[in-house]
């Protein structure tokens, strides 16, 4: 069913790896910076604007409004090369290092840290308020739910992560609903 919904997407979500340049790099920042706080097909639309003008310029120029955004993604565009070698450092430390780099870049908080670390290749899941309330129902946190259901079905921790965030997106699952098994066989 979730995977009818946008085929790409769940590919894209199998096949993350790291940036190959540094360009690569600060367009993925620059996307999550965009989509924090926003319905991410807000933030489609917008990102189909301001990536022509991110690619020309290293600017997001006048496609965007928000200026604390527009501000933090110019800043990443411009020293991309600096941010991106202190990835590729952070990188070869492991996936927590990663995650903390993450949450120093600008405009990237500590929910929005794991989003980033997820579009740059770790195998992790953002606990956002879709996963935390399901993690909720069986008393796990988010990485435990997402890492166990991972484990039970082969699927990456970003697929459970996106499996979970897509359905409950589409108002399929409700609190009680579908009740996490534990139980369940590892």
């Amino acid at each position: 069913m979730v995977m009818g919904l946008d085929p790409d997407a769940m590919e894209r979500v199998k096949t993350k790896s790291p940036p190959t340049d540094e360009t690569d790099f600060a367009l993925r920042v620059s996307y999550v910076i965009l989509n924090s706080g926003m319905r991410w097909t807000v933030a489609k639309d917008i990102w189909n604007r301001m990536r022509p003008s991110l690619m020309a310029t290293g600017e997001v120029g006048t496609t965007f409004g928000h200026p604390g955004k527009a501000k933090s993604i110019d800043l990443v565009m411009s020293n991309r090369l600096e941010f991106f070698e202190g990835f590729r450092l952070a990188w070869k430390d492991g996936p927590k290092k990663v995650i903390d780099f993450c949450g120093d870049l600008p405009h990237i908080g500590e929910i929005t840290k794991y989003h980033l670390a997820k579009n740059l290749g770790v195998d992790v899941a953002k606990p956002d308020v879709w996963l935390e309330r399901v993690a909720s129902q069986s008393g796990e946190t988010v990485q435990e739910l997402c890492g166990r259901l991972s484990k039970q079905s082969g699927d990456s921790v970003s697929t459970v992560d996106y499996v979970i965030w897509k359905t409950c997106q589409q108002g399929w699952w409700r609190a009680g609903a579908f009740p996490a098994d534990k139980l369940a066989p590892d």
